[in-house]
């Protein structure tokens, strides 16, 4: 759950600096997004 937030944490700076400058972070966040998005539905799904 802490990876998958991080991730999507990091991955909504990286979108909102792909607005305001370089494409590759825009790319580069909306991956990381959808990789911890994943993470936090996949955490919230499957408790341990």
């Amino acid at each position: 759950m802490v990876i998958g937030g991080l991730f999507l944490i990091y991955g909504v700076i990286l979108i909102v600096a792909g607005l305001v400058g370089a494409a590759v972070n825009l790319w580069t966040g909306l991956a990381m997004a959808v990789f911890g998005g994943a993470f936090v539905i996949w955490a919230r799904v499957k408790r341990v």
